[in-house]
């Protein structure tokens, strides 16, 4: 891809993003109230309360993998030229060494809960309760990362015409 096609992609990225983190953090806002759920309280949630938990896990996976492909295009927008492909580690370590990621574990760790979230649906409500707190307990995480990404883009000029 050229350099003005992966900017193009970094800037539907970064719009996919903010779009993503408003809703993220308005999901936030509305099962904070709810939360610590644990697996008691899980399986007697109304269904209007579970379906704003189920929102929020979505948008969490949502935002979560979109970040990373911001991540990913930032990468090949900063070493252009040289062609190669980029694993989830790789773009983790380049973020991490760029300064955007301050912890390649913590992002690690989102991503791994993010990964759960998109393959594992479990009906055990203790298994239940562990993803949702791992993602609430991510969410800081998410922020400062879309964070990171707009200050990185902003001081390398990396969508300056």
């Amino acid at each position: 891809m050229t350099e003005d096609g992966e900017k193009a992609l970094l800037r539907e990225y970064c719009g996919t993003c903010e779009r993503l983190s408003k809703g993220f953090r308005e999901t936030a806002s509305l099962i904070a109230p709810l939360m610590p759920i644990g697996p008691d309280r899980i399986d007697a949630l109304e269904l209007g309360d579970e379906t704003l938990v189920l929102a929020y896990l979505k948008r969490f996976e949502q935002f979560e993998d979109a970040l990373h492909r911001t991540l990913k295009a930032i990468s090949k927008v900063m070493e252009h030229g040289r062609i190669e492909r980029l694993t989830s580690v790789d773009v983790t370590r380049r973020a991490h060494g760029l300064g955007i990621l301050e912890s390649e574990k913590i992002w690690a760790d989102a991503v791994r809960t993010r990964n759960a979230l998109a393959h594992e649906y479990p009906l055990n409500p203790a298994k239940r309760a562990e993803q949702i707190a791992a993602a609430w307990n991510s969410r800081k995480t998410l922020d400062h990362t879309w964070s990171a990404i707009i200050r990185f883009i902003d001081e390398e000029r990396l969508l300056d015409d």
